[in-house]
């Protein structure tokens, strides 16, 4: 072992002349230690959170979405939906008819948005998303419709009720008329099936029906507003998406969930952040502590560097060894820390000991990654070696004393 990691490792354990010394190491450990730990575990919730808000995104969203780049709605005729299933890496085509309409039942009214979607919807992908009752949209005869857990909230609606949900859309090409304001409105009836969840934007204004009766009610008897593309490998989103932007052209804008949903990620990364921000104060005030320990520790030790200069030690072997004094107090500290928050995240991943009410999960969700472990280990052994550089620096400008 080299000298100046030997000294410094029997500094730090050493009983010191002054008590102090001991208790502010011991009080840095601590910090460092806490500090650590805490940045581990939220950083663990954080990713929970967003592992949790993904998968619902996954099941809601498409793989791809395709719509037109300077129109509302646009036809989606047989020959358009045959060259999309025969691109490569394509399983599975929807058409989607989406417009803002109001929706009333009993005394209550909202303002909702439609999504209509044809029978090559694959419903099955949201059975993670359902509440209450079972997704199905009926046929022409009976619609029905599955409503966003936020807007049934507002209209106290529940599924399996035989009351309608009424649903306006005022008509296109129809002057408003105020001695008759209802013929200037398309009126249908729906009943609810189920509910969903996804996030708050979604489930407080989507209900999900089908194709048809969304087609009747606004009127848009062969459009649709985007189709919806399901792909055999979601690895290759973006080489999909290109080979469809050289297929479709400049007319239609195709987009990656990713992208459709690129707020939420933003959103998720910036407060990732700005908690790493956060929680590394904790550990900037906990290094001063080493600060005032090692200024100690060096006036403590005056006698043991002039014995070490005396016996040829060079300025930087001095400067070395309270550098690593430094580095030791602030790696036990977080290690201990690190090691103790693993384990309640990973007690937490198989056990579920924070139980979560009233939600879609039972237990708080987290997830355990090697980067954050990385960056709270760098983060640790930088505010050590920064802090330690001024009272390194003191030791080997301490000079040799007479010896008694």
């Amino acid at each position: 072992m080299r000298l100046p990691l030997f000294i410094a490792y029997r500094y730090l354990f050493s009983k010191k002349r002054i008590n102090a010394i001991n208790i502010i190491t011991a009080i840095a450990m601590l910090g460092f230690g806490v500090g650590a730990f805490a940045m581990i575990v939220v950083l663990s919730a954080f990713n929970g959170f967003e592992n949790l808000v993904e998968g619902l995104i996954n099941n809601y969203d498409p793989a791809i979405q395709i719509t037109a780049k300077n129109a509302k709605t646009f036809k989606a005729d047989n020959t358009f939906i045959a060259a999309l299933e025969e691109t490569e890496g394509v399983t599975n085509v929807v058409k989607c008819l989406e417009e803002k309409v109001v929706i009333k039942y009993n005394d209550k009214q909202e303002i909702a948005r439609i999504k209509g979607v044809d029978r090559n919807f694959n419903s099955s992908r949201f059975d993670s998303l359902m509440v209450l009752g079972d997704f199905h949209l009926g046929d022409t005869s009976t619609p029905f419709g599955v409503f966003g857990g936020g807007l049934a909230s507002k209209l106290s609606l529940f599924p399996g009720g035989q009351r309608f949900v009424t649903v306006f859309v005022p008509k296109r090409d129809v002057e408003y008329n105020a001695l008759n304001p209802q013929a200037a409105l398309s009126t249908s009836y729906i009943r609810a099936s189920s509910i969903f969840a996804v996030h708050e934007e979604i489930d407080n204004e989507v209900f999900i029906t089908s194709l048809d009766f969304a087609r009747e009610l606004l009127s848009y008897p062969n459009a649709v507003s985007s189709v919806e593309l399901a792909i055999s490998n979601e690895d290759n989103k973006t080489e999909v998406k290109d080979l469809l932007e050289q297929q479709l052209g400049d007319k239609y804008v195709v987009k990656t969930r990713e992208e459709l949903n690129e707020l939420i990620y933003k959103i998720f990364t910036s407060e990732k952040w700005f908690t790493y921000a956060i929680l590394s104060l904790v550990l900037v005030i906990s290094s001063f502590n080493i600060f005032g320990s090692l200024i100690m520790l060096v006036l403590d030790k005056k006698r043991d560097i002039s014995i070490l200069k005396s016996m040829g030690a060079q300025p930087k072997t001095i400067r070395s060894i309270y550098l690593w004094q430094g580095n030791y107090i602030a790696l036990f500290g977080g290690f201990i820390g690190i090691v103790l928050a693993v384990i309640l995240v990973l007690a937490q991943q198989q056990f579920g000991l924070l139980k979560m009410e009233n939600s879609i999960v039972d237990a708080y969700p987290v997830a355990l990654k090697f980067s954050d472990i990385f960056i709270t280990l760098v983060t640790v052994t930088v505010l050590g070696f920064l802090i330690s550089l001024y009272p390194s620096k003191r030791a080997k400008d301490v000079e040799i004393q007479a010896l008694n």
